[in-house]
């Protein structure tokens, strides 16, 4: 074989491998989701009548709601919660309104209870069944590790309310294994299509006490656990509420379908939170539309979270007004909707939450579709 057409061939297969990666990056899909909270990790704000009916303290995680139940009360009362909260009709609805993804936030208990801990096992079943049902319904599921060993950021949302301990060493190798396994139990799943490693990081950037270098040591190493478990479908990272620390963190070709996990809220302080109620739909297309699409120099980038929740909403008929606006143009600005949907930096965003109790369009999508507030398809454009 002659040196030219050796060099021809590696020619070839050089042109040929970029020609797929630009298909693959071509190919990205545009994520159209909700999260389903509120159900295998609890939170009093979704579900106050779970709370109220059992004694329990507004604002305690799942750690101290089970710890004051005790077991065999906690286990009865969360198995008839897992079977209850979310169901088929559910998310039929939302598969017939266009939503296309499903978040759904896990804790560690899920696979891990040690002896001293008070959680109660049964969730993976109901996960399980909600997996089959996606399935049937051509939903697709990211599984979020919501709840950490030692607990994240101190909130509910984390399992146990209080202090920050995940960063000890060993509570990190514990996630690590538990990511491991928790893939394991869900890879074989059609619906899955992700993994997130860890939500709502409390980081030295808002002052917690998570460092980015410990951080991004966890997310190589979590990284390679769940690739070593056979494992080929996307990974979420949280940014740990900086945008400034993942230019070139984790990029291909050593590192591939790596999301970079966005949360954008406006009623939690912050430049977001306007008092005025369509200032904050200002802001939405004039700063996080342009801002997500500058995010060039990092993997995708997705808003795992947002609502339309807003410190100051307008009152009376023109309610339901502004919450369609605001709905749309977060969609829109987040990459999910019209012409340009998917053709940038951000792929999509999950409105949280599916669904509270004694709910409206600010935190409920369902209530949102029933209130004719959502979108019904993705078509429309928005920010100009």
């Amino acid at each position: 074989v002659s040196t030219q057409s050796t060099g021809t061939k590696h020619n070839m297969k050089t042109l040929l491998l970029f020609i797929s990666l630009v298909i693959l990056i071509s190919a990205a899909p545009v994520f159209r989701g909700v999260n389903i909270g509120g159900w295998l990790v609890l939170e009093s704000w979704i579900t106050p009548s779970l709370y109220n009916s059992n004694g329990v303290a507004g604002g305690v995680g799942e750690w101290g709601f089970t710890q004051q139940l005790g077991k065999t009360k906690a286990l009865q009362v969360l198995t008839n919660h897992w079977n209850s909260w979310v169901s088929y009709a559910d998310l039929q609805k939302l598969a017939a309104n266009g939503i296309t993804h499903l978040r759904v936030p896990v804790g560690y208990w899920i696979v891990n209870i040690e002896d001293n801990e008070p959680f109660v096992s049964g969730g993976l079943g109901f996960l399980y069944r909600l997996l089959g049902w996606a399935n049937q319904l051509g939903l697709k599921v990211v599984v979020d590790l919501h709840g950490a060993p030692g607990s994240q950021n101190g909130h509910d949302n984390s399992g146990r309310t209080g202090p920050i301990d995940w960063p000890q060493p060993a509570n990190v190798d514990r996630t690590i294994n538990v990511l491991a396994n928790l893939t394991k139990q869900v890879m074989g799943y059609p619906a899955v299509i992700g993994i997130e490693l860890l939500n709502e990081p409390w980081t030295t950037s808002i002052g917690g006490p998570i460092t980015f270098d410990v951080l991004k040591d966890f997310y190589l190493r979590a990284y390679s656990a769940i690739r070593a478990v056979g494992f080929t479908g996307d990974i979420w990272i949280s940014d740990g509420w900086d945008n400034n620390q993942w230019n070139g963190f984790m990029s291909p070709p050593n590192y591939y379908s790596v999301f970079l996990d966005v949360h954008l809220y406006h009623c939690f302080g912050g430049d977001r939170d306007k008092s005025v109620a369509y200032q904050n739909i200002d802001y939405t297309c004039q700063n996080d539309k342009p801002m997500l699409a500058g995010l060039t120099q990092r993997d995708w980038s997705i808003v795992g979270e947002w609502s339309n929740a807003v410190s100051h909403p307008p009152s009376g008929s023109d309610y339901n007004n502004f919450m369609s606006n605001f709905c749309r143009a977060q969609w829109n600005a987040y990459g999910a909707s019209g012409t340009e949907a998917g053709s940038g930096p951000a792929k999509g965003a999950f409105f949280w939450n599916f669904k509270i109790e004694n709910g409206d369009a600010s935190w409920s999508y369902l209530d949102g579709i029933n209130a004719g507030v959502m979108p019904s398809n993705f078509n429309f454009e928005y920010c100009h």
